[in-house]
């Protein structure tokens, strides 16, 4: 029995190679398909996710555009409040001038008058009057009333801008938190 395993080693051993063959081809062609399903099952999570991520950024990019539509219709009505604001501050300084111009008219009428009842006293023999002050206390008057007019109009432009500037302000910083926040209003 020996001779005949030894004349058919050859055969065995091929047999025992091709079977060890043949496991090793069953074995790897079971890892390839674990790997073939586990690459699909990782390629079907990445679409999955890549799905997810853009339909996000789009979500959070439509926040984002609600956000700046609303921050610059809030910006433009802010602009035309100012506006409108400024336009009624100029109308207020047009109003003061016409005062202004009036209230001097009648100044410069009634030192007219006052110059010419002195000068009527004077023709008379009477003692005439130093019109001097009264002069002085008109032209103190005129500039006095013209500065305070200059002032006033600063100080209503400046409180419309003001306020324009702060309403811009808040409107800004809501939009920043209700960013931050995860909120579009």
């Amino acid at each position: 029995m020996l001779t005949t395993l030894r004349a058919n080693a050859w055969k065995y051993t091929a047999i025992a190679l091709g079977l060890g063959l043949g496991f090793a081809l069953v074995m790897q062609t079971l890892r390839l398909a674990e790997a073939q399903l586990e690459t699909a099952h990782t390629q079907t999570t990445l679409q999955t996710e890549r799905t997810a991520a853009a339909l996000s950024a789009l979500k959070t990019s439509e926040r984002y555009r609600k956000l700046g539509d609303k921050h610059r219709d809030e910006i433009a009505q802010t602009d035309t409040a100012a506006q409108t604001a400024l336009t009624a501050a100029d109308a207020g300084r047009a109003r003061a001038v016409d005062a202004r111009n009036r209230m001097q008219r009648d100044l410069a009428d009634y030192l007219t008058q006052h110059r010419a009842a002195a000068q009527a006293r004077a023709a008379a023999g009477q003692c005439a009057p130093d019109t001097a002050p009264a002069d002085l206390l008109a032209d103190m008057l005129r500039r006095a009333d013209d500065r305070a007019g200059e002032l006033a109009h600063v100080a209503d432009t400046a409180r419309a801008r003001g306020l324009a500037c702060e309403r811009a302000y808040d409107s800004a910083r809501d939009m920043i938190e209700a960013a931050q926040n995860g909120k579009a209003e």
